[in-house]
């Protein structure tokens, strides 16, 4: 299970330089958020900027009238005192004057301008825009009701625009923050609404050549569906093809049996028959041979037969007796150059299967390192796994023929021995069903052949 999820992580790093569709979802959700909110801020500032504007219209309106109803029933002199005190007491300042019908200003506030703010004596009321002593301002003009005098109030646009601004600082940080709250929202919103793809993709990844069993759907979303139910239609056309190509060779190698065995009988039959008085001289060792390669191809192609559908998880495995193991592959080869140690280890793993694999590594260093060559078979310990190496003093194989070792039906040209290329096949099937790594590397004192398995610890 651990060589799966670090398979599944390997296959997520290769994968990081193509395009995030997290990514992209957060930034299109974060943009267009941030378009919202600029638009939503205009508006903000616009419809302030209104009713700001239309409340300092009404107050000037209200000034200009109290302005009237003071410079009409108190004397002159009076106006401008309690103006001031009026406007000096208020936020906002608003300047008035009192203008004549010729144009003279009577009275005005200590900071209005010495000239009228319009000379647009003859409206009755209304508002201006103007532009006086190098200063905008919005100006309301009200005459008194005999038409004698024209009260003329106005603020300078400079302090509708500072209000303004202050509206908008008070307004500018609490949206920031909103929209920064906004921005993680989203991003953990969809980070959460993802996840049942990444485990999807977990499920899928942890399927294995051996595990072809559907992927199941019932708690996935409706947008996943169409997915898993194309990969579980790819997953059962592929199980059924498995199915029938290893039943096909079980069926097949199985067959081949009777009637290579019953040619093997005749042929020794023969044999017999020509070692009697009288017999023909026919040389039937070529034929005995070769049917002794068709049947070690046969009982090879049985095997991995066998171990094909095989499953890690169901593999049953018990305390293997590495020493005891050793000893039997010693006595399997007598008066050959063969050196095993078992180093007084246990190693659990399925005992059959173990000796399979380093009877086809031990047959394969004694025929391919050459005559009276040398074999060595040692287990060892190294951080709590189990290392078995069998290493030949042979010619040895070039890189570009040890990364195709494992292939089926492979051979290496010019070696001169004969086989069926599945040895070394079968030993990292065998491998892969105990969790353990198969590579190659230089034989005995650097010549040769070596044959490393490293099986995890217990």
């Amino acid at each position: 299970m651990r060589a799966r999820f670090q398979r599944w992580r390997a296959a997520r790093r290769a994968a990081r330089g193509a395009y995030s569709l997290r990514r992209r979802l957060i930034a299109s959700v974060l943009g267009a958020s941030v378009a919202v909110w600029l638009v939503s801020l205009a508006v903000v500032v616009h419809v302030a900027w209104r009713e700001t504007s239309e409340v300092f219209d009404d107050a000037l309106k209200e000034g200009a009238r109290l302005v009237l109803v003071l410079g009409t029933a108190q004397a002159p002199s009076s106006v401008p005192g309690d103006l001031d005190e009026r406007r000096q007491a208020a936020k906002l300042e608003l300047h008035y004057q009192l203008v004549s019908r010729d144009g003279r200003v009577l009275h005005r506030a200590d900071e209005a301008p010495a000239q009228p703010f319009s000379r647009a004596f003859d409206r009755r009321k209304g508002y201006e825009n103007v532009w006086v002593d190098g200063r905008a301002w919005r100006v309301y003009l009200l005459r008194t009701a005999d038409g004698g005098a024209q009260v003329q109030i106005g603020q300078p646009w400079d302090e509708r625009l500072e209000l303004l601004e202050e509206m908008a600082e008070d307004l500018v940080w609490p949206m920031l923050c909103l929209l920064v709250l906004l921005g993680g929202f989203c991003w953990f919103a969809i980070r959460r609404l993802l996840q049942p793809v990444e485990r999807t993709a977990e499920r899928i990844a942890a399927k294995s050549p051996d595990d072809l069993s559907p992927v199941a759907a019932d708690a996935e979303p409706r947008e996943l569906l169409p997915i898993v139910r194309a990969l579980n239609l790819v997953l059962g056309r592929l199980g059924h093809a498995l199915q029938a190509e290893r039943r096909f060779t079980a069926d097949a190698a199985h067959e081949l049996r009777t009637p290579l065995a019953a040619l093997r009988m005749r042929i020794q039959l023969m044999q017999r028959q020509q070692a009697a008085p009288g017999g023909a001289p026919v040389d039937l060792q070529g034929l005995r041979e070769e049917v002794d390669r068709c049947t070690a191809l046969t009982e090879s192609l049985l095997a991995l037969a066998r171990l094909d559908p095989e499953r890690p998880e169901a593999l049953v495995t018990e305390a293997v007796d590495l020493d005891a193991l050793m000893g039997r592959l010693a006595a399997a080869w007598p008066g050959t150059a063969l050196q095993c140690g078992g180093g007084g280890l246990l190693l659990q793993a399925h005992p059959a299967l173990l000796e399979s694999a380093l009877r086809n590594l031990v047959d394969n260093a004694l025929r391919y390192g050459g005559p009276g060559g040398r074999v060595q078979v040692e287990a060892t310990s190294v951080d709590g796994s189990v290392r078995i190496s069998v290493r030949d003093e042979g010619p040895g194989v070039s890189e570009a023929d040890c990364a195709r070792l494992t292939e089926r039906f492979y051979r290496v040209l010019g070696s001169g021995q004969a086989g069926s290329g599945l040895g070394l096949s079968i030993v990292a099937r065998i491998a892969a069903l105990h969790g353990a790594t198969l590579r190659f590397e230089a034989g005995i004192e650097g010549r040769g052949l070596g044959v490393v398995m490293d099986f995890p610890a217990a």
